[in-house]
């Protein structure tokens, strides 16, 4: 990976950020298999340079005593850059975005993903059928992210997140009562540790249809043009340092309280549909003008005026990218 990352092209954005127009647009002519002359890489070249030169202003107009260009000013422009994601014009869609990574990780997933075989043995399968349940259990999470292909779009995200948290919540109380009541004695108790892998199962479906593609998907629809990447770079964060802290605490959490780790993740099932029921907003077939008015902070539709002005101003011109404000 990393050989194949020194011998690449840079890429057309990347570029662009270091004022390098004509490279920009070989880099881009090579990338898109088309002449510079094409239209079609005439565009976008024009885009991202826009995109550039807007950011740039951003900066400004956001931080003005950070641009003296010296090392220091660059560390704590950066430093600004990132906690302007929680200021109070934007961190109501970090707190959406943060905790939907948060959600899905405590809702349980990994813990079966990671630990399948253990917890399946709780329910009083032997060793060879626990393995071949683990590989099953993958599959039904395969089919239901399949199924978001279309339904996000058709029904929604919030409906999604909704009926998602509620199904995963009834599984695992089910099965934490089943572990609880028979965990003793499953050889006299077979239709009930097979009654509790099949919930397990109905529980890997819903939250491949839910909470698997969901919160991957509304980070990028919910922050504005000039925090996007970073809004969904902390959003991802979210996700891995909560996997990370889900990966620690379950085995103690299985092998000390048995049917208790089922009741941990069911709460905080309930706690996702709660919180998805007061915080998160839809999103679907929403422009981010539209996200402006659900979160009442920024005003994307003036910088996306912005933006799109100085993209004309640069098809005008024709001029190279200014390197300073």
């Amino acid at each position: 990976m990393g050989l194949a990352t020194a011998i690449s092209a840079p890429t057309d954005t990347r570029v662009g950020t270091w004022s390098r127009d004509e490279d920009g647009l070989k880099a881009l002519e090579k990338l898109r298999t088309l002449p510079k002359t094409d239209s079609r890489v005439r565009h976008e070249w024009f885009d991202i340079r826009a995109e550039v030169v807007f950011h740039k202003e951003t900066s400004v107009l956001k931080h003005p005593k950070l641009q003296d260009r010296i090392w220091m000013s660059r560390i704590k422009l950066e430093i600004a850059s990132w906690t302007d994601c929680f200021r109070c014009r934007c961190w109501r869609r970090t707190h959406v975005g943060v905790g939907l990574m948060f959600f899905q990780q405590f809702v349980g997933i990994n813990a079966l993903i990671y630990y399948s075989p253990t917890l399946f043995s709780t329910m009083g399968l032997n060793y060879s059928m626990t393995l071949i349940m683990s590989g099953i259990l993958n599959v039904t999470q395969l089919v239901g992210v399949t199924t978001s292909l279309w339904t996000m779009d058709r029904f929604g995200r919030r409906p999604l997140l909704l009926w998602g948290s509620f199904f995963m919540t009834i599984s695992h109380f089910i099965i934490a009562i089943l572990v609880g009541k028979f965990s003793n004695d499953w050889p006299h108790h077979r239709i009930a540790g097979w009654v509790s892998v099949a919930f397990l199962l109905f529980y890997m479906l819903s939250f491949g249809s839910s909470w698997g593609p969901v919160p991957w998907a509304m980070p990028s629809e919910i922050f504005p043009s000039s925090l996007r990447a970073k809004g969904v770079a902390i959003s991802t964060c979210s996700n891995w340092l909560n996997n990370f802290i889900i990966g620690l605490i379950t085995p103690p959490l299985v092998q000390n309280t048995g049917f208790g780790a089922y009741t941990f993740f069911a709460v905080f099932c309930l706690l996702s549909l709660v919180w998805t029921y007061y915080f998160v907003p839809e999103t679907r077939g929403r422009t981010l003008e539209a996200m402006d008015h659900i979160f009442r902070d920024i005003n994307s539709e003036q910088e996306e005026a912005r933006r799109k002005a100085i993209e004309h101003e640069l098809i005008a011109n024709h001029d190279p990218l200014p390197k300073t404000f």
